[in-house]
């Protein structure tokens, strides 16, 4: 928080300050530029849940490609399904560090748990190699899973032979204040927030630069938002009130969000009629009194089933039981009015959406070092040095 105020204040100073000096970038100048293979190669996102993993890749030119959808083995969804009912997991013991490293020197996955994860990342890669070249280094986006451990995700990461763009133990910047464990950047990527990316939310232009990003931001209105997903082994929701998609706060401790594996589509059975009403129950339950005196902003959706008719109605019926009208009526106080969010008329696939605003963090990072900034003059080389290859 009071990086955040810090930040505020700074970047306060510059808007409303003509005569004041840039304030220095937190990070040095980095020693190389990029290559233009890595700078202009695409970002991949992968996002896990209990029901399946997806991919997307982000490409240089701007472009984004859905590239799979990958079911979850019964290994993997058993896991998930209990992973989100189980509490947080405590930080390692000496001896579970210990146990952990020497598994991985033998060539083992750290854990069992490390291992099933591990197995639809590698899924994932493979499938991400037929599209695209076999990816370096990803994104990877979860939804607010309490039991899932980061550092699990980080060896399954490594143990599927990949890098990850969202871990801890980042490079840290040259600020005198607390920050989390990964610096200026997230550690963690929620579904939630990855969603808001894959809309255009949250997202500054002059990325490459931390103040000017920051700017940017502090100019965006603070927006609520309800992201929710359906796919045929739960519904889940979680809101969220920033203006960044890529935060390094995240998740925060006062976000509201929820899990439920008795309300998936495939919980139908053979009372199909009895499910949706309970659906919408508990999305009215989930979206009412919000802490604050807060009303929503915009709903964004997630997951396989997320377009479901049925589904859709009982999202409806649940906002609408809440004062809120879908829709885009300027006749409507602006304080009932909810908005769906679409970016530049084209429909999101909530499959897909999840894993969109990863390669969308991860296309970010292609370009962007972490740890340092390149100088003004590497665009110009990578361009130069493109140039003569095509002479060639």
């Amino acid at each position: 928080m009071r990086l955040r105020f810090f930040a505020f204040l700074v970047i306060g100073v510059i808007a409303f300050d003509d005569s004041y000096e840039p304030f220095p970038e937190p990070y040095p100048t980095c020693a190389d530029c990029l290559p233009a293979s890595v700078h202009d190669a695409p970002g991949i996102g992968f996002s896990l849940s209990i029901s399946s993993g997806t991919i997307a890749a982000h490409f240089y030119n701007g472009t984004v490609r859905n590239i799979a959808v990958i079911a979850a083995t019964s290994d993997y969804a058993a896991l998930m399904a209990r992973l989100a009912i189980s509490p947080p997991p405590p930080p390692l013991s000496r001896w579970e560090k210990w146990r952990r490293s020497l598994n991985k020197k033998i060539g083992r996955p750290a854990t069992p748990n490390v291992g099933v994860i591990a197995s639809m990342l590698i899924s994932l890669r493979d499938a991400a190699s037929t599209a695209v070249d076999t990816p370096d280094r990803v994104a990877v986006s979860h939804p607010r899973i309490q039991g899932l451990a980061e550092y699990d995700l980080w060896d399954a990461i490594e143990f599927a032979h990949l890098r990850p763009w969202v871990a801890a133990d980042l490079p840290r910047p040259k600020l005198d204040f607390p920050l989390p464990a990964a610096g200026a950047y997230p550690d963690q990527l929620t579904e939630a927030h990855a969603v808001f990316a894959a809309h255009g939310k949250g997202l500054c232009e002059h990325f490459k630069h931390y103040w000017n990003c920051q700017e940017e931001e502090y100019k965006v209105p603070l927006e609520t938002t309800l992201v929710v997903g359906f796919t045929p082994t739960d519904l889940r929701g979680e809101i969220i009130r920033t203006r960044s998609s890529f935060t390094s706060f995240q998740p925060r401790k006062g976000d509201r969000t929820f899990v439920d594996l008795g309300m998936g589509l495939d919980s139908r059975g053979t009372l199909d009629s009895e499910l949706w009403p309970r659906i919408t129950n508990r999305l009215q339950d989930f979206t009412k009194a919000l802490p604050g005196g807060l009303r929503l902003d915009e709903i964004l959706l997630t997951g396989e089933n997320a377009t479901h008719p049925a589904f859709l109605d009982a999202l409806n019926d649940a906002l609408v039981g809440n004062g809120y009208v879908l829709g885009d009526n300027k006749n409507i106080d602006a304080g009932t009015q909810l908005l769906p969010v679409k970016r530049r008329d084209e429909l999101i696939d909530p499959a897909f959406a999840s894993a969109r605003g990863a390669a969308q963090y991860a296309r970010w990072r292609q370009e962007a070092p972490i740890g340092c900034q390149e100088q003004a003059r590497c665009e110009k080389e990578r361009r130069e040095a493109d140039k003569q290859a095509e002479l060639r």
